[in-house]
């Protein structure tokens, strides 16, 4: 019996077993003192060769979950082989962290719990979410996803609509297979519990509670592995994930969707690195499920690839969907630019902009202000001697934090107390250099103290980014408030500039963009050109609101 049974280990480990187990069962196996989950990835009986060896005995087998398919395991041997890792290390990674602590009869248990949960028959369920009508770009763009193999790039300006193609997608598949699986990846956390929203108001009432689930690291361990079981099993018809959820273990999967396909957060960057959304391209292709890259600034190379054919070229692999037009009355908005080598010295915001931001809050209407920079400053320095907050760890600096004073390295994770002197030189003048969201949200709040709201109020500010949202449940209720229209001022990060749909917001103003030109990334213009396009679709969505 072989299982890839740990990720330091490169290749497959044999065991013995007294019956023959299905590949992709589960099993508990002895490596070295201690004991840990595998996978079965093939059997064989004992040949005369073997009679020589001893080989340690298989543990509990846990046969109460069904076997992972021939796909999945398929999808775990190409990315070992394609990203040059470890089996154990991709095929582990894979499975909730949860997973691989349970005994069997503590996974029997898991299963009894989760399969006596009530199940609502999707004949009697509740009545769902209305669906919109569509524009003729969305009609055309459902029309041949139904007809054609694809993959597709649906190509469509924000606010075109690109979520409502993938509903009806979504839902037409559905209709036709009462067994059929979705997966919809998103690139990050943050945009879940807004998409959450509408599959289950859309879905639930007429496929059940269970019929839609997430799949992301911001979930807890038990919640996780509540939601894999259920994909694994087919309860689930939808999953909505980022990255990690394209692993995800689904036996009738025919539908894959990557939202914003162009997000480098679609690539791991640590341990088992893989792209998310290539390796939803290959298993789309492996499983006969077709595949929807949506984006309004596609990569270049999925550009490249949904090339129509002209002469002798005979196009990309992949088909191109145009949706160029916004839904409704809604506008795309005018770009204006403002040169702040212009401006008095040491001007943070331009006086064009602040005045556009009053007049917006006496309409009561929202802006955004786009910094891709939290923290308060990226750097603590010194005037005397030049020392900076470099991280003793990494080559970047530590960004200093006002809130709770700290210089925190964003790459590396190290944190320490901020330093009541210098500590090259002792000078106790030690300043913040430059502006992150924390120092931004400061200072608009000093600008606009004296202004009011049409109802008399203050001007409320709020500001979007990993740090206000690092709480259980901040997210959701800083998104709410912002749809609420609670909220006059946003200032975030890339957080705020993608794949939100803010209604009330008719201005995006981004301080400093071209700051992300002076970087090491040799895609640096093509992802600004994408932040900045993305960040401007959030103004103008609205009709009712310009």
């Amino acid at each position: 019996m072989q299982t890839p049974a740990h990720a330091a280990l490169g290749d497959l480990l044999s065991y013995s077993g007294e019956r023959t187990l299905l590949a992709g069962t589960l099993v508990r196996v002895p490596l070295g003192k201690r004991e840990v989950l595998g996978v079965v990835w093939g059997s064989r009986p004992m040949a005369e060769q073997d009679a020589a060896l001893e080989f340690k005995p298989l543990g509990t087998a846990l046969d109460t979950l069904a076997p992972l398919g021939e796909a999945w395991r398929d999808l775990v041997a190409f990315a070992a082989r394609y990203y040059q890792r470890s089996l154990g290390e991709i095929a582990l990674a894979a499975l909730p962290p949860q997973l691989r602590d349970l005994s069997g009869v503590q996974l029997a248990r898991r299963l009894k719990r989760q399969g006596s949960a009530p199940v609502v028959d999707a004949g009697a369920a509740g009545p769902s979410a209305a669906v919109a009508a569509t524009s003729d770009e969305q009609a055309d763009a459902l029309r041949r996803i139904d007809a054609e193999p694809g993959p597709f790039l649906l190509f469509g300006s924000t606010g075109s609509g690109k979520t409502e193609v993938y509903l009806q997608a979504v839902a037409a598949l559905l209709a036709r297979s009462p067994a059929a699986q979705a997966l919809v990846m998103v690139p990050e956390i943050n945009l879940t519990p807004q998409l959450e929203a509408r599959f289950r108001a859309r879905f639930e009432g007429r496929f059940g509670a269970g019929a839609v689930v997430s799949l992301h690291s911001g979930m807890t361990n038990p919640q996780r592995l509540a939601s894999w079981l259920a994909a694994h099993a087919g309860t689930a018809r939808i999953v909505l994930g980022t990255r990690m959820a394209v692993f995800a273990s689904m036996p009738a999967l025919a539908l894959i969707v990557v939202d914003e396909e162009h997000d480098p957060s679609y690539k791991q960057q640590e341990g088992a690195r893989y792209s998310a959304r290539d390796l939803a391209v290959w298993r789309g292709r492996r499983e006969g499920a077709k595949v929807i890259l949506g984006s309004a600034t596609p990569s270049l190379e999925s550009w490249h690839q949904s090339r129509p054919p002209e002469g002798d070229d005979p196009g990309g692999r992949y088909l191109r969907l145009a949706m160029p037009s916004r839904i409704g009355a809604g506008a795309l908005p005018a770009v204006r630019l403002v040169d702040m080598r212009l401006q008095p010295s040491k001007t943070v915001l331009s006086g064009v902009l602040l005045d556009a931001i009053g007049q917006r809050i006496a309409r009561g209407e929202q802006s955004m202000v786009f910094l891709n920079r939290r923290g308060y400053a990226p750097v603590l320095a010194c005037g005397d001697c030049g020392w900076k907050s470099e991280c003793p760890h990494c080559s970047a600096f530590r960004v200093f934090h006002k809130i709770d004073r700290t210089l925190r390295c964003h790459h590396c994770g190290f944190t320490e107390r901020v330093p009541r002197a210098c500590p090259a030189c002792g000078n106790p003048d030690i300043a913040p250099v430059g502006r992150g969201t924390e120092r931004l949200e400061e200072h608009l709040g000093e600008l606009f103290a004296s202004v009011q709201r049409p109802d008399g109020s203050p001007v409320r500010i709020a500001r979007i980014d990993a740090d206000s949202t690092r709480k259980q449940g901040a997210l959701e209720s800083q998104l709410a408030a912002v749809h609420a229209g609670e909220v006059d001022v946003l200032v975030g990060t890339q957080m705020i500039a993608k794949g939100h749909d803010f209604r009330r917001i008719t201005l995006v103003a981004a301080v400093n963009p071209d700051g992300a030109l002076f970087s090491s990334d040799f895609r640096a213009p093509e992802r600004l050109f994408s932040l900045l396009m993305q960040s401007a679709g959030r103004a103008g969505r609205d009709a009712a609101y310009l």
